[in-house]
C-alpha cells in the first residue's frame, strides 16, 4: 500500500568549520525542522501550514523552501495526485545553523516518502540545494550534504556535487550558542573581500588539509588549531559579530579546542571532549554575551550527528 502521510525530521548544521569556507560541514543532533507531507487529490503543491517562524517566512508555494522542494519533486515523478506540506521551524532564521537547508531536506525526505521512495540519496539533495538556492540565490551544498547525509563532509565540488563523507570520533562534542539577533547570509557574504593576499590564501588551504587530516586522525587539538589558522571569511565576518572575540576567548579559557563562526553567524561554535566539559564551555560562553547585554541560546551536540531521518509514515 502507498504511503498516505510522511513526517520528517532534518537537523541544523554547522558550515564552513574555519578554514572549510563552503566547503566543510557537520550535522548536530538538534535542533532542527520537522515537515509533514501528505496526498491529497488535487495536482500539485499545498502549503497548509508554517509554525515557528513567527509568521516571517513567507507563504507562497513556489517561494516557500519546503514548498518548492516538494513541488520539484512531483513535477520529476509526474506524480498523478498532489501533496499538502506543512513545516514546522525548530530552527531560528538568519542564525548560520542551516535553516532553510533543514527545511529543504525535510521536505526531501517527507515527499520522498510520499512518492513511494523513487529517488536515491544522491537524487535528494539536488532537491534540497534547490530549495537553499530558493532561498537565498545559490544552490550551496555545504548545509544541505550535512544535514541529509550526517556526519561530517567535504564538499569537493559543488555542481555536480561530489561529496565526501568523515566520521568523527564519538566523544566530540560541539557547542553552539545563537545570539539573539539574526545576520542574513547576503550580508555575511557582501563584506567578503574580492581580493586576497596568495600569503592568506596559502594559510587557509594549510588550515583546511589539517582540518582534513585531524578528523580523520580523531585528533581534536589539532582540529582546534586549524579553525584558528582561518586567515580570510573569519577576519571579514567578525566585525559583524558583536562580542565574537569576548565569546571565543571564554571558550578557549573554560578548555575549548577551539572555537569560529557557525555558517555565515551570528551563532558561534565551539570543539570540545566530553559533555562536562563541553557544558561548562557553553555557560561561559552564554555568560560573556550576557555581559554584553544579548541573550543567547546553547546547544550542545555530537560533532558529525546523524542526519535526516523520517519520524513516521501512515499507508492507506
Amino acid at each position: 500500500m502507498p504511503v498516505h502521510r510522511a513526517t520528517a525530521f532534518a537537523p541544523a548544521t554547522v558550515a564552513n568549520v574555519g578554514p572549510g569556507f563552503d566547503v566543510f560541514g557537520f550535522a548536530l543532533d538538534k535542533p532542527g525542522d520537522t515537515v509533514e507531507a501528505w496526498r491529497i487529490e488535487k495536482k500539485g503543491v499545498r502549503l497548509v501550514e508554517v509554525t515557528g517562524d513567527d509568521g516571517k517566512l513567507t507563504r507562497e508555494t513556489d517561494k516557500n523552501v519546503a514548498s518548492a522542494v516538494a513541488g520539484r519533486m512531483l513535477r520529476g515523478a509526474a506524480a498523478k495526485f498532489g501533496v499538502a506540506v506543512s513545516l514546522h521551524k525548530g530552527l531560528p532564521l538568519g542564525s548560520g545553523l542551516g535553516s532553510s537547508s533543514a527545511s529543504a531536506v525535510a521536505a526531501a525526505l517527507a515527499v520522498n516518502a510520499i512518492l513511494d521512495r523513487p529517488y536515491a540519496q544522491d537524487e535528494l539533495l539536488e532537491f534540497a540545494r534547490y530549495g537553499e538556492k530558493v532561498a537565498c540565490g545559490a544552490a550551496h551544498v555545504d548545509n544541505v550534504a550535512p544535514a541529509l547525509y550526517g556526519g561530517f563532509v567535504v564538499i569537493v565540488r559543488q555542481d555536480p556535487p561530489e561529496v565526501v563523507r568523515l566520521q568523527c570520533p564519538k566523544g566530540w562534542r560541539a557547542v553552539v550558542v545563537h545570539p539573539h539577533f539574526e545576520l542574513s547570509t547576503r550580508r555575511a557574504r557582501a563584506v567578503l573581500p574580492r581580493t586576497v593576499p596568495l600569503s592568506r590564501v596559502t594559510a587557509n588551504v594549510a588550515g583546511a588539509a589539517a582540518a582534513v587530516a585531524a578528523v580523520m586522525g580523531g585528533d581534536l587539538a589539532s582540529l582546534g588549531r586549524a579553525l584558528t589558522r582561518e586567515a580570510i571569511v573569519t577576519r571579514a565576518r567578525a566585525g559583524l559579530i558583536p562580542g565574537f572575540k569576548e565569546v571565543g576567548e571564554a571558550a578557549m579559557a573554560a578548555g575549548a579546542a577551539g572555537f569560529s563562526i557557525s555558517g555565515a553567524g551570528p551563532s558561534i561554535f565551539a570543539l570540545t571532549d566530553g559533555d562536562r566539559r563541553a557544558t561548562l564551555v557553553g555557560a561561559k560562553m552564554v555568560a560573556a554575551w550576557r555581559r554584553l547585554g544579548i541573550a543567547a541560546d546553547l546547544y550542545v551536540s555530537r560533532v558529525g550527528a546523524p542526519g535526516a531521518r523520517l519520524l513516521g509514515d501512515k499507508r492507506s
